[in-house]
């Protein structure tokens, strides 16, 4: 366990556990703490007892330091404990005399004495226990108060920023909401009491290991009574009061105008008008939000820049600003009415934040609050609609995901169905980068699903080698080189298939081969028997599975196959395979007999195997053609059922 660095005015606070509930009788202080006077301190300087401070506290070392003194650890001899002692210093050395005319000094040890005396008598188990009020033998005005261990919501709130697993592990959003609750109810019970603490902020709740939770730092409490003096006398101290050094969420107090820190301090504290509870109330909201979000409510930065955004008006629409954190509507909803910008505005007591709070740990979701931020969120995503099927990228996401959320709330919110309709039925003009990729896988994986079909087609030509050996041999030569053809073609096609490649290597290869190998079936049957119509549905299949850039070649190869043995023929570069005459065209046999009946058999059986295999093959085509079409229909049919039947108006703002 480690020790926070107290701020400039408070305790090095630490931990404790809260639950009272806050419904306390509305009372007084027992001894009212804004009545300090010069010599109620100078009575405390001057009293015999000071002797006593080395004979019952054994000092141990510094825990922190700030403008008004420092804060010790030390030993409670007498009882046997461990305790703090926060002391304010005078600049000389020795006590000083009632009456002294040294007012940055008594403003000092009146503002030590008021804060024992608030803290001592805020009975809550939130509130850091003060053991003891008195003076050192150095002139050094003193309080002791229990020590506590832990760590800041601050810190935590920084661990979970960074992403730390232990700070996730031990910081659960449950666990800081239940830490939330205890702090309300031990700034209730201030207020019952006419207390209001003027900076309630992450660095001053601190947070134990045991669910111990507490509030420190009630050194700018300011009571109900305080009049305007009172409060001059605030500021006017303010300038003996600075900030700790390098402490980001230290208060800031600037002379003459406010007391407290910004971004956590409402707008009329900041202008240094007069305040009530509801500044706690504001500050309050400003925890909670950063505490569901991670992030500040107001992000940091120069002390003016800050307060100029608080002046401005908080925007703490949670799932807006930080989507990823998924709040829920009726904190977030908590967080907006807590820190509105005018007093009037907010709501109206600390309790009835933590009733919000309260509900949503109870589980109790307020339909309406719900319907309310979906019609905000519907309504930013009909405003992003226009862009979105404009072009704009950025906006399309941004609709669809506003237009989620508002769905997420209330399923049946018609104007966030009609925004993921229109989206989803209006195609981009550039169709997206990772749309066009999974195109392509589609592609390649039909590709390859057509170059294994069609490898094993070829392999089924094997067989055909066996009839045309029964039919007899002519040219060995001739038909040992078209058997190979056959076989090689399917090789490579099987071997793409199976390495998965989709290029225009792999894609020629296969038809070239295949179309070569087909175009070899001229010299048993000749050119214009079988073997166009073989060519014309290997193209097909090629074409089907084509990119555009392919096909120009592919048609050249096509129709180089079925001229080029023509052409040949003609030339006399191999022998004639037909023989027209005005009344007949007779086939010359040239590579095999045309023995009976193996010719009428090999020409029946492969018209009729290849017909068979070539028709399953284009009917599954044709088959996932239609089952991707059916899904597309299925999915333009679901979403046109979330069209509502009557027109749908934009609703109103909500307030």
């Amino acid at each position: 366990m480690s020790d926070a660095p107290p701020t400039a005015s408070g305790p090095p606070g630490r931990a404790g556990s809260g639950g009272e509930d806050a419904d306390t009788e509305s009372v007084t202080l027992v001894s009212d703490p804004a009545v300090v006077s010069p010599g109620d301190v100078a009575s405390l300087l001057t009293v015999s007892s000071a002797q006593d401070f080395a004979l019952r506290y054994a000092v141990d070392r510094q825990l922190g330091r700030g403008g008004m003194g420092e804060v010790l650890l030390a030993h409670d001899v007498r009882i046997g404990r461990e305790l703090a002692i926060k002391l304010a210093r005078r600049r000389g050395a020795e006590p000083a005399a009632a009456g002294t005319d040294d007012s940055a000094d008594d403003a000092v040890l009146q503002r030590l004495v008021r804060e024992a005396r608030i803290q001592g008598q805020l009975d809550h188990p939130a509130v850091v226990p003060v053991h003891d009020l008195g003076v050192r033998p150095d002139g050094a005005l003193f309080f002791t108060m229990k020590r506590v261990r832990g760590v800041t919501l601050d810190q935590a709130l920084a661990g979970l920023r960074r992403g730390d697993a232990d700070a996730a592990r031990r910081f659960t959003r449950r666990r800081l909401l239940t830490a939330f609750l205890s702090v309300c109810h031990a700034v209730e019970v201030a207020h019952a009491k006419g207390v209001v603490h003027r900076d309630l902020k992450p660095a001053n709740i601190m947070l134990g290991d045991h669910g111990e939770v507490y509030v420190l730092d009630w050194g700018l409490a300011k009571l109900a009574t305080d009049t305007d003096d009172d409060a001059a006398a605030d500021l006017a101290s303010s300038a003996v009061r600075p900030a700790l050094p390098g402490d980001a969420g230290a208060s800031l107090t600037v002379d003459g105008t406010f007391l407290g820190t910004p971004g956590y301090l409402p707008p009329e504290q900041a202008m240094g008008e007069p305040i009530d509870h509801r500044a706690d109330v504001y500050a309050l909201g400003a925890v909670l939000f950063e505490l569901l979000t991670h992030h500040p409510l107001h992000r940091r930065g120069p002390a003016d820049d800050v307060i100029a955004a608080t002046l401005a008006g908080a925007d703490a629409r949670a799932s807006l600003r930080f989507p990823d954190r998924a709040v829920a509507p009726e904190l977030e909803l908590a967080c907006i009415r807590a820190t509105a910008t005018r007093r009037d505005d907010r709501l109206g007591s600390v309790a009835e934040l933590r009733t919000a709070v309260e509900h949503f740990l109870d589980g109790d979701r307020d339909v309406e609050q719900r319907r309310i931020l979906a019609d905000q969120l519907a309504g930013a995503a009909d405003d992003a609609l226009p862009r979105a099927l404009a072009g704009d990228r950025e906006a399309r996401a941004e609709a669809g995901q506003l237009a989620s959320r508002a769905l997420a709330l209330a399923p049946d919110h018609p104007l966030a169905q009609q925004v993921v309709v229109r989206l989803a039925l209006t195609p981009p003009r550039d169709t997206p980068p990772e749309v066009l990729a999974r195109v392509e896988d589609t592609a390649r994986r039909t590709y390859l699903w057509m170059a294994r079909t069609t490898g094993l087609l070829y392999l089924t030509w094997l067989p055909v080698g066996a009839i045309v050996l029964w039919m007899g041999l002519r040219d060995a030569t001739t038909f040992a080189a078209w058997l190979a053809l056959m076989g090689l073609t399917a090789a490579v096609l099987l071997a793409s298939a199976r390495r998965g490649r989709y290029d225009a290597a792999s894609y020629f290869a296969g038809l070239a081969l295949s179309t070569v190998a087909i175009a070899g079936t001229s010299r048993l049957f000749s050119p214009y028997v079988l073997t166009p119509t073989l060519l014309t549905v290997n193209s097909l299949g090629f074409l089907l599975h084509s990119r555009p850039a392919w096909r120009p070649a592919t048609l050249v190869i096509v129709v180089a196959a079925m001229l080029g043995p023509i052409a040949a023929e003609q030339l006399g570069w191999l022998s004639r395979t037909v023989d027209i005459e005005p009344d007949r065209i007779t086939i010359l046999a040239t590579a095999a007999e045309f023995g009976q009946p193996a010719t009428d058999i090999a020409l029946v059986g492969l018209v009729v195997a290849y017909s068979v295999v070539v028709g399953l093959t284009l009917a599954h085509l044709r088959d996932r053609r239609m089952a991707n079409e059916l899904r597309v229909e299925l999915g333009a049919w679901q979403l046109a059922q979330l069209v509502p039947q009557t027109r749908v108006t934009r609703p109103s703002p909500a307030p």
